[in-house]
């Protein structure tokens, strides 16, 4: 099935691409490097029962595998440099294992799978979900059902994992539907450059929290990631890494998050990011649409961040050269987009609507559309933000120092021209830790200019400042207008 290769060709087509790439790096510009990915190859046609690694393995770089429709069952793939993964309509890349043998004990149903259970896992749970850190989920006909910490906790829509034994028991009747468990920890992933990964359904991998079904965190640069639907995986559906292209892809119902990692130069634009954190990992730990830590210029725009189970976008522990905008987030947990321990961002031109809720608490402390958390250098513009528990916020707490020797702060921070539009609420506003002087309002240089407020009652406490509400006359009048 491999089609000829011409040797000539991919030379002149070789240099073709370092010329581009080297004329992209020259002008700094991402869009222009990720043209230059595409390489000449074989094409070889990948059917349903083919071992994806082993035609892998047996091909040279560069080549092109054409995934044919159908479930591609239980398939992981470390990629060669220049690998395409390429899915015909109707290609699922799937993690999870057939259960067809069951039995019946009482109330329970019983099958077996071959599991073996690892020292530890990362992550917190939320108090409802006591077993996300376990990575293996069951699906009935494409919905996860509710893991739980001992048989004697099953009934019906749950289901327990005995791993000494490799039973299953579920509590409800799975004769006349689909019942899968997830066994593999990623579908794609290694140390490949220049990968691309399109137009595939991949789901059901039994990731641990912080790491992607797929995963670009292990060395990887300048994979393209676009076009796939990313469903029902047990962590991030995609973990990025250095220079990493993800693109117009459906990310949702993944167990811990939608798309995230570490890395420089990524750009993430066009996705649709909801419906994350199934598994109940707590959103103050590290849960929702999309999440990246100790990352260097990250772009993040055109995307539909929404319903998902922690913040629409966030970032943590010394992100740097960050740009936020022309998104739209939605029904998100904790906060629409949240900045924190970061530095050099800008979020602007997004729409936020709905969000930042919590069910722990009102107050900024608790979320806000914007909410910017111990950061310095953020600049907010030119966003509308409609009926968020709170509209934009800072937050001054004690997070240690970052990397350079220094306490992160909340300092240089100026939020400017957005229009926010509260019925409750704080419409903006900071807050501090006990411990820390009034500097955060005096003399850090952070400032609300030329924002428009449309408050349901604008006689009402709407902001707060040096540690007090205050209505939109008293904050006009104060030094955070100034």
């Amino acid at each position: 099935m491999n089609s000829r290769i011409d040797l000539n060709k991919i030379a002149r087509k070789a240099l073709y691409h370092i010329a581009i790439i080297l004329i992209a790096n020259s002008l700094g510009s991402l869009d222009l490097w990720h043209t230059a990915i595409c390489w000449a190859g074989a094409t070889i046609t990948v059917n349903p029962g083919d071992s994806l690694q082993t035609l892998v393995n047996e091909n040279p770089t560069s080549t092109t595998f054409s995934l044919a429709p159908g479930i591609h069952r239980l398939q992981s793939v470390v990629p060669k440099s220049h690998d395409s993964f390429v899915g015909q309509a109707g290609a699922i890349l799937s993690g999870a294992a057939l259960l067809t043998d069951f039995t019946q004990n009482g109330p329970y149903w019983i099958s077996h799978a071959q599991v073996s259970k690892a020292a530890s896992y990362p992550g917190t749970c939320d108090s409802t979900h006591p077993a996300c850190l376990f990575p293996e989920d069951l699906f009935f006909d494409n919905v996860p059902k509710s893991r739980v910490m001992s048989l004697s906790a099953v009934e019906p829509g749950s289901w327990y994992l005995d791993y000494s034994t490799g039973n299953v028991y579920m509590g409800d009747d799975p004769y006349g539907h689909t019942v899968e468990i997830s066994l593999l920890g990623y579908a794609f992933t290694g140390g490949a450059a220049s990968v691309t990964i399109s137009n595939l359904v991949v789901e059901k991998y039994a990731c641990v929290a912080d790491n992607g079904a797929i995963h670009g965190g292990d060395g990887t640069v300048y994979w393209d990631v676009g076009g796939n639907e990313v469903r029902y995986n047990h962590c991030i559906g995609i973990r990025s890494g250095d220079g990493m292209f993800i693109h117009n892809n459906n990310v949702h119902n993944n167990g811990q998050m939608g798309i995230g990692g570490t890395g420089s130069a990524v750009l993430v634009q066009s996705n649709e990011i909801s419906f994350n954190n199934y598994s109940g990992y707590s959103y103050y730990w590290e849960s929702g649409g999309a999440k990246f830590a100790r990352v260097e210029h990250l772009t993040f725009r055109y995307n539909y961040s929404h319903d998902n189970g922690g913040p629409g976008f966030w970032t943590d522990i010394n992100s740097q050269d960050v740009l936020c905008d022309q998104n739209e987030f939605a029904r998100n947990k904790e906060a629409g987009v949240l900045i924190e321990a970061s530095n050099t961002v800008t979020v602007s031109n997004n729409y936020i609507w709905n969000d930042g809720f919590n069910y722990d608490g009102t107050s900024i402390w608790w979320g806000a559309g914007i909410l910017i958390s111990t950061s310095s250098y953020v600049s907010v513009y030119f966003n509308r933000l409609i009926n968020c528990m709170n509209g934009i916020g800072g937050i001054l707490a004690n997070r240690g120092n970052a990397p350079n020797g220094q306490p992160y702060s909340l300092q240089n921070d100026e939020v400017n021209n957005n229009t926010i539009t509260q019925d409750t609420g704080m419409a903006a506003g900071i807050v501090e830790e006990s411990g820390f002087e009034n500097s955060v309002y005096t003399s850090w240089n952070n400032h609300f200019l030329s924002n428009t407020f449309i408050l349901a009652n604008p006689a009402g406490d709407y902001f707060y400042w040096l540690g007090q509400p205050m209505t939109l006359a008293s904050w006009d009048s104060s030094d955070a207008t100034e």
